[in-house]
């Protein structure tokens, strides 16, 4: 399974979760996390793939392409995107 987080909350999420299954992989949206945040998740055996830019879950198009991306490495994967309700 591929998560894509687009915040902290959303990483943390992933992090119990994966607790419980091993094999999951995060994607996380530009800017959430800094390089020793992202270290510490690899360090720990997490994957982890971070967007160069910032995706926020109301652009469609953003998100779509993020997506995209996702779907270019992970063609068979089943992606669980966080949301955020307001």
């Amino acid at each position: 399974m591929l998560f894509f987080a687009l915040s902290k909350g959303g990483v943390s999420e992933f992090v119990n979760l994966r607790q419980e299954i091993q094999d999951h992989q995060l994607w996380v949206s530009g800017g959430v996390l800094s390089s020793q945040e992202i270290d510490e998740l690899r360090a720990s055996g997490i994957s982890v793939s971070v967007f160069a830019h910032e995706v926020h879950a109301e652009d469609s198009v953003a998100m779509g392409h993020a997506f995209d991306v996702i779907r270019e490495h992970h063609p068979t994967g089943v992606i669980w995107s966080e949301s955020q309700i307001s």
